[in-house]
């Protein structure tokens, strides 16, 4: 549940990101910050603190927020660290809304610098804080900056894109270099210290101008927040596309070196991607080409998609490639092609993709010069078999002559826009084959101008693929657990981890446990073939120690195990001896071997894992995550990626142990240590059973004396 002062911050978050009155606090930097907001257009109020300058961009400036005749709405401080702890503090008394705090040598830096962000922290108050070491935020929308450095942006009315990027230099790059975006907020959440990702995603959800959300992150401070915005987010039908770093150790160590967080391992994102219908990308360009997609014409009805080109090679290349993305091609069909044989020349081949390749004029109804002829022969070639629509088109540069014959097509495309209900889409071969005046004005007309060859179908097989994804999930996904590990763990013999488990409906064998003088007797009673194994609390991995022996088929083999297990204890853990053993019925019908087990993180709770087992389930590294608690839609596209083999009716199996495992783990959740159960066994009969547990439990932190 969200704590009272997070929803007061995120109240005044709201007023930070549309602001009518903003305050500028620094020195002679805040010339170019002024700057910036006023050639973004912004309307409302502006007004500098600083107590050593009388007027500053223009503005009179006064000394201190106590100053000032109303709390403003928003705050960008750009100073050393302490004049930031002291003008946070200003502005907290006086009410302000909310502060970005520009300044680095934060949590980033470790020490002292994590000191320093948590007086921050403190001096905040009810302030809805961004940063600190961060760029600001920018809204497009509302004609407002405030951001560190200068990065003019277009006004844009609808259908924008938020991007949310831990990384400052990351977002500014990327707002710096790229034209012809339909950029609505840019947000720099830099250590969020006070407002985190999951804040402004929130926040962002809630203006309907706003159709997709592109996030770049590395770690994250509050794992169920940002489970409850993205279930938001999948509410509405916001598509979600992400860029995520840190996910190596390598990677991990350079995210917390320079923004302070600590980052999430692979197989955790992938868990709260699949959850959340997350649209993951590998590069800042498809970060930009596909929000851009999305924002401008919303997620395609399916994968059909018909492409024309001008160029034979680019049919030929996207043929073979679009395939690969998950797009289908379908052929014009007969009657579309009766209707436009006799329009085009002869050599022209009616195809998808289709290589139009016109004349600049010519008898025939269709012609390069002619943008109504072009339109309605493309309207014709989608009739019925499109989901979307893609025209690949290189113009030459301005004021070569050499785009004159080539604009009406641009023309035609917006004519296309008005007369099709499906999306469309302009992209060059390469990201610099079209002009940044052509892309402004196809997007002025609800046409999507992406840029590249492969950077087009990374977006449109990414667009296609979250609404086949989003589609499939008929109930927005439970949220996230919030757990925090054991103070203190011991862990269970496997006979004690076995009988819990049992108890919360996980099949286990019948078996005995006892001393080892009765270890034959016991072997006896239950019947040939027999296991037998070591009862320990120190031996968790018993087979690499010689604590398990197989297969065991008569009171004779059993004596000499026992004298044989005892000689390989005292080799590899001198001192442990064999007091007492379990002993249980060999399974002998196995035809392949699970684990099921539990991973935690520390912002995103118990996770089951599910994967191959047996003894080199680590070297084998074949697992998937599900973040609890699971849906079925989950742990079913889980356990089909693993591409074990099994039967329907073993993978429900498999996934009945696994639901038992997760109610042991929702149930217990905060004395889980480490719950591995390997191998749980899938039987010939398609039943599986559970033949061996580890389970160590602690005792939860508030409950220590």
């Amino acid at each position: 549940m969200m704590s009272e002062l997070r929803a007061r911050r995120r109240v005044n978050l709201r007023r930070l990101m549309k602001p009518k009155h903003i305050t500028f606090v620094g020195g002679s930097h805040l010339e170019r910050v002024v700057g910036l907001c006023r050639d973004n257009g912004f309307s409302g109020r502006m007004s500098v603190i600083n107590p050593r300058y009388e007027t500053l961009a223009g503005i009179t400036c006064v000394a201190s927020a106590d100053d000032l005749d109303e709390a403003p709405d928003a705050a960008f401080v750009a100073m050393s660290n302490q004049l930031t702890l002291e003008a946070v503090e200003a502005l907290s008394r006086r009410g302000a809304g909310g502060v970005i705090c520009h300044a680095t040598g934060y949590g980033e830096m470790g020490g002292e610098g994590i000191e320093a962000q948590n007086a921050l922290i403190e001096a905040s108050g009810d302030m809805a804080l961004i940063g600190p070491n961060c760029m600001g935020l920018i809204n497009a929308f509302d004609n407002c900056a405030m951001w560190g450095e200068y990065t003019p942006s277009e006004p844009i009315d609808d259908n924008g894109v938020a991007l949310i990027s831990q990384s400052g230099a990351f977002l500014y790059g990327l707002l710096s270099a790229e034209r012809a975006f339909p950029l609505g907020y840019a947000a720099s959440v830099g250590n969020q210290a006070v407002i985190d990702s999951a804040d402004i995603l929130d926040a962002v959800l809630d203006d309907p101008r706003m159709r997709a959300v592109g996030i770049y992150a590395e770690g994250l401070p509050d794992g169920p927040a940002l489970s409850a915005a993205l279930a938001k987010a999948m509410e509405q039908e916001v598509p979600v596309v992400l860029l995520r770093g840190g996910g190596t150790a390598a990677s991990a160590e350079r995210s917390l070196s320079h923004t302070g967080n600590l980052a999430v391992p692979n197989d955790f994102w992938d868990a709260l991607i699949r959850r959340y219908a997350l649209i993951q990308v590998d590069s800042p360009k498809q970060l930009i080409e596909a929000t851009k997609l999305l924002a401008v014409t919303g997620v395609p009805r399916g994968n059909r998609v018909v492409v024309a080109t001008y160029s034979g090679a680019a049919g030929t290349l996207l043929a073979e490639q679009a395939p690969q993305r998950g797009l289908e091609l379908p052929p014009i069909t007969r009657e579309a092609a009766d209707v436009l044989k006799p329009a085009l020349e002869d050599y022209v081949t009616i195809s998808n993709p289709f290589d139009i390749n016109l004349p600049w004029r010519t008898d025939r109804r269709v012609s390069l010069d002619d943008p109504d002829s072009i339109a309605w022969c493309v309207e014709t070639a989608c009739d019925g078999i499109a989901d979307t629509f893609v025209f690949m088109l290189d113009i030459p540069r301005q004021g070569t002559g050499g785009d004159v014959p080539w604009l009406p097509t641009i023309d035609a495309m917006i004519l296309l826009r008005e007369r099709i209900d499906i999306p469309v889409v302009v992209s060059p071969l390469i990201p610099e084959g079209l002009e940044p005046y052509l892309r402004e004005k196809l997007l002025a007309a609800g046409i999507a101008p992406l840029t590249g060859f492969s950077e087009t179908l990374d977006a449109l097989g990414a667009a296609a693929a979250y609404g086949a994804e989003r589609a499939a999930i008929t109930a927005t996904s439970a949220p996230i657990m919030a757990t925090r590990p054991p103070a203190s763990f011991n862990a269970l013999n496997e006979a004690e981890g076995k009988a819990l488990m049992a108890g919360y409906g996980l099949p286990v064998p019948s078996g005995w446990s006892g001393p080892v003088d009765q270890a034959t007797e016991a072997a006896e009673l239950i019947g040939f073939p027999v296991v037998m194994k070591v009862l320990s609390t120190t031996l968790l991995h018993k087979s690499k120690l010689g604590g398990v022996r197989l297969g065991l088929n008569t009171p004779v083999m059993v004596d000499e195990a026992v004298a044989d297990m005892r000689r390989d204890l005292e080799r590899h853990a001198p001192g442990h001896g064999l007091d007492k053993v379990l002993i249980e019925p060999m399974t002998d019908d196995a035809v392949t071997e699970v684990i099921i087990g539990l991973k935690r993180h520390a912002q995103l709770g118990l996770a089951l894992v599910i994967g191959a087992g047996g003894v080199d389930v680590e070297e084998a590294r074949n697992y998937g995550l599900v973040l609890l608690p699971a849906s079925d839609r989950e742990l079913v596209a889980v356990v089909d990626r693993l591409d074990l083999g099994l039967s329907p009716k073993a993978t429900l199996n498999l996934i009945a142990a696994a639901r038992s495992v997760e109610r042991f783990a929702l149930a217990e959740a905060d004395r889980i240590h480490e719950l591995d159960i390997n191998p749980v066994l899938v039987r010939r009969d398609d039943s599986v059973i559970a033949v061996d547990a580890l389970v160590v439990l602690g005792q939860a932190e508030e409950q220590q004396p």
